[in-house]
């Protein structure tokens, strides 16, 4: 089908999230220049909810909405912000060959001294290395390449638009000679077809052998039109996977699916993924960058914390403890108290002074300051 841009100027284009993405991206904020993505996946999120707001979403990769002004509102906008980690960018083709918008947006995030987080299904991206370079001596980049598997009947199906996998492999690597920190974002494994041991592994293979420390894991939501797109591909790869993929997501004929897969499929996907990772010496889990100051210990315990958060979702705990892990991290994160001084000066009882933070947690937070101390 015919692409069509559309340009128009937006009143604001910096999005503040209201907690930092912990313990995934460690993002506080985003900001985009297109709306809409050529590469048309079945399985991407982004043709339903919010995001295309009012528009039909069968036009999500044929209809691309340029912000012309990307890069002035992004000054703008970043001038008047505490720095912190932004998204930024979308290297697409081919509207980022006529645009170039995300180069021009990443010469501001340089400026400000922002760090920069980046996720990218194009190969594009390394156009700007030298940007790249110049705002990880300057502040921090980390880069995350989004694959589902490596498998290419798979992508033909799936994602036939998309840069191709070897390209997206190259690019990393690329980007890790550079010494910018780079990852994967395994997204969406795909149930029945792409979460075996030797999908994933060939996967994380691929991937530590192109310069990435770390992989990030999550199986397939549903939702709307982008459920029924999914489901539509999956029958032309194997007419039976319909009766498995209702199944595991209880989606009955005229009903809607569930949004993502249960808790225990998650749990042992992720915990599958650690081990197999290992192997491979990654991660799953992504550093988190923490600019020096006063509040940098805050920054590091609410890391700490944020992680158990995840640790706690691999041991399929009581939502009500999970939750109790998050919300002390988004305390002790957007705290402008140092948990070390209310240590310091009142040991533990200065800690649960904090919203949320009780007996348990605030010993957990003693613990690892103590640890912080004694190796400097």
């Amino acid at each position: 089908m015919e692409l069509e841009f559309q340009e128009y100027r937006v009143r604001k284009i910096v999005n503040v999230h209201r907690h930092v993405d912990g313990p995934r991206f460690w993002t506080k904020y985003s900001a985009h220049p297109y709306v809409g993505c050529r590469s048309g996946c079945e399985f991407c999120y982004l043709r339903g909810g919010r995001y295309l707001g009012k528009r039909d979403p069968n036009t999500f990769d044929t209809q691309i909405q340029v912000k012309t002004n990307a890069v002035e509102s992004l000054g703008r906008e970043l001038a008047h912000l505490p720095p912190d980690v932004i998204t930024c960018g979308d290297w697409q083709q081919p509207a980022e060959d006529r645009f170039r918008l995300s180069r021009g947006m990443l010469g501001v995030v340089r400026e400000l001294g922002f760090p920069l987080f980046v996720i990218e299904r194009s190969p594009l991206v390394t156009r700007d290395l030298d940007l790249l370079v110049d705002i990880n001596r300057r502040a921090w980049v980390g880069v995350v390449f989004s694959l589902s598997h490596v498998d290419p009947a798979l992508k033909q199906i799936f994602e036939p638009r998309s840069p191709g996998t070897k390209r997206r492999l190259q690019a990393m690597e690329q980007i890790a000679q550079a010494g910018i920190l780079v990852g994967a974002a395994l997204m969406p494994i795909l149930p029945g077809i792409g979460d075996d041991d030797q999908h994933l592994d060939e996967a994380l293979r691929a991937i530590h052998e192109h310069g990435a420390k770390f992989v990030l894991a999550g199986g397939l939501t549903m939702a709307g039109v982008q459920a029924e797109r999914t489901l539509a591909a999956a029958r032309r790869l194997d007419p039976r996977l319909e009766t498995g993929w209702r199944e595991f997501y209880q989606w009955a004929e005229n009903g809607k699916p569930n949004y993502g897969p249960s808790r225990a499929y998650a749990a042992r996907l992720g915990l599958r993924v650690r081990e197999l990772g290992a192997r491979h010496g990654l991660l799953d889990r992504m550093p988190r960058y923490i600019a020096p100051g006063p509040l940098a210990v805050n920054k590091r315990v609410a890391e700490q914390l944020f992680l158990k958060t995840y640790e706690l979702e691999l041991d399929q705990a009581h939502d009500q403890r999970i939750w109790a892990f998050r919300k002390a991290a988004w305390t002790v994160d957007e705290s402008q108290d140092s948990v070390a001084r209310l240590y310091a000066a009142r040991g533990e009882a200065g800690l649960r002074e904090l919203p949320g933070i009780g007996m348990t947690i605030a010993a957990e937070i003693a613990r690892w300051l103590r640890d912080y101390g004694e190796n400097g």
